[in-house]
């Protein structure tokens, strides 16, 4: 077969089982699970994968798994990436009345156009023209949200990192791989880097006393208004820098209005595209942040934990994705010149030790992470996603592999999984 006639399988495979792999994103959107919580939506497809005749590493990261197809022949080791977790918004019309918890991220179409890619190669038979192996890698908690949660997770010796691709690194996932993609739902395709972050937990403790005598306390609450004005105005610094990012909410502010509160407590996160300029970020805003405390006589700690590096994409592996996309759907325009994003993703970590894209794929609607948020074109979210995903994977290791092996000798200019 020509790789030509390799990608046509894949598509036409992929068409075939449109509606099962359409069936299987519909699912995990109506049962969302925030981040190393994803027991239901990591069990359902742990047993789609073994239906297609893979055994599967389970629990990793928690949560996560992997399952890999080997051609038998040598060659690099393709990652594809899922992910699974959701966020927790209770406004969201459509999120689960219990937990609050809602694809809003479009996490749900990851995991589709994941489990399609799998359904494609496997189903098209095109496994025999391609060398090397591509493991298809589940990921948990990508979102950096309950804190509190992931940190009791870090001190019962569960987890170690905050991010799920991150902790997936630190048990040897991805010690193996070569090359690592993913697909996530927006409005186009293309592919765009990432701001790095840093998590920040942040308690003021003073002194309580009732309310009608504030004179013999020391107001908690005092101290982080102080702050959130200081981190307000530290903005100002910042205001000529577009990718400068500091935004936090308040978690605890007190519990009686009669009581001066002697515990009160933020969370923040700060976020730049520069790993020397996030630890100059870092600095500054834990001395305002200090400053603030200490102008109201409280105390304060400053957590900060590791959220995720900048993610830089590999711009080789970044023509294989958008040359396949442009094969398969040559009336849409490949984004890959946009401006680096605001936000962030655990891909960045991915990244930083083997040559990774974190691309998109067009189907959603609405503000992504906002209530209005939905998936507007399910077949593009998780079928055409399934295309480029098997079909990439196809190039990459058509043949004796050669595309692959040339972008796999880029890992060498990264840091090693260890360091």
């Amino acid at each position: 077969m020509t790789i030509d006639e390799v990608l046509n399988a894949i598509r036409n495979t992929v068409e075939e089982y449109a509606g099962e792999i359409t069936t299987v994103g519909e699912h995990i959107w109506r049962n969302p699970e925030s981040g190393y919580r994803e027991v239901k939506t990591s069990q359902f497809l742990v047993e789609k994968f073994r239906e297609l005749g893979f055994e599967v590493k389970t629990g990793l990261a928690l949560t996560g798994f992997r399952a890999d197809l080997d051609t038998g022949r040598p060659g690099p080791t393709v990652a594809i990436i899922g992910e699974m977790d959701s966020l927790i918004m209770p406004n969201h019309p459509e999120c689960d009345k219990v937990t609050g918890a809602i694809h809003a991220c479009g996490h749900h179409s990851c995991a589709a156009g994941f489990y399609g890619a799998a359904l494609g190669l496997v189903k098209s038979g095109v496994i025999n023209e391609l060398s090397g192996k591509i493991a298809f890698i589940s990921a948990p908690a990508e979102e950096g949200i309950e804190i509190d949660y992931r940190k009791q997770l870090i001190a019962e010796g569960k987890i170690n990192s905050l991010a799920g691709k991150s902790q997936l690194i630190r048990e040897g996932v991805f010690d193996d791989i070569d090359i690592a993609y993913m697909h996530h739902l927006s409005n186009h395709f293309g592919y765009n880097d990432n701001n790095g972050a840093i998590n920040k937990k942040i308690t003021f403790r003073g002194k309580s006393c009732h309310a009608g005598s504030p004179q013999n306390g020391r107001n908690a609450l005092n101290a982080m208004t102080l702050a959130l004005n200081a981190i307000a105005l530290l903005r100002e610094s910042y205001s000529n820098d577009p990718q400068i990012r500091i935004h936090g909410i308040v978690n605890e502010g007190g519990s009686a209005v009669n009581i001066i509160p002697d515990t009160v407590g933020m969370e923040y996160m700060l976020r730049t595209n520069d790993t020397q300029r996030m630890l100059e970020l870092n600095d500054r805003f834990d001395n305002v942040v200090m400053y603030a405390a200490k102008a109201a006589e409280c105390e304060v700690e400053i957590e900060s934990l590791n959220g995720y590096m900048p993610l830089i994409n590999d711009r080789e592996l970044g023509a294989i994705l958008k040359n396949t996309t442009a094969f398969y759907f040559p009336e849409y325009e490949y984004k890959d010149t946009l401006p680096c994003s605001g936000g962030s993703t655990d891909m960045g970590d991915i990244a930083l030790t083997v040559p990774a894209v974190h691309a998109h794929v067009p189907g959603a609607g609405g503000t992504l992470h906002g209530v209005t948020f939905h998936v507007a074109d399910p077949h593009s979210a998780y079928v055409k996603s399934s295309a480029v995903n098997a079909g990439t994977a196809a190039v990459l290791l058509f043949g004796n592999a050669e595309t692959g092996r040339k972008i796999a000798a880029n890992k060498k200019s990264l840091m090693p999984v260890q360091e």
